[in-house]
C-alpha cells in the first residue's frame, strides 16, 4: 500500500464520519397541526402550500449558512 492508497483511505474514513454525523443531527419534524412557515392550521403536511415549504426551506437554509439556531 503506497501514500496515495493511504490517503484515499483516510479520505474516505473521514467522509464517512462527517455523514454518520450529520445524520445524527437530522432530526424528524413532530406533526403540530401548523404550518412550520406562517403557523396557519393544516390537517396534513407539514406547510399550508408550496411557498411556505420554500420560505422556511430558505431560512433554514440561512441559519446553517449563518451559523444560528
Amino acid at each position: 500500500m503506497d501514500v496515495f492508497d493511504q490517503a484515499s483511505e483516510k479520505e474516505e474514513r473521514d467522509r464517512d464520519l462527517a455523514i454518520q454525523e450529520a445524520r445524527a443531527k437530522n432530526k424528524p419534524i413532530k406533526f403540530t397541526g401548523r404550518c412550520l412557515s406562517c403557523n396557519a392550521q393544516v390537517e396534513v403536511g407539514r406547510f399550508c402550500d408550496v411557498w411556505c415549504r420554500e420560505d422556511y426551506e430558505l431560512e433554514q437554509k440561512m441559519k446553517r449558512i449563518t451559523g444560528k439556531k
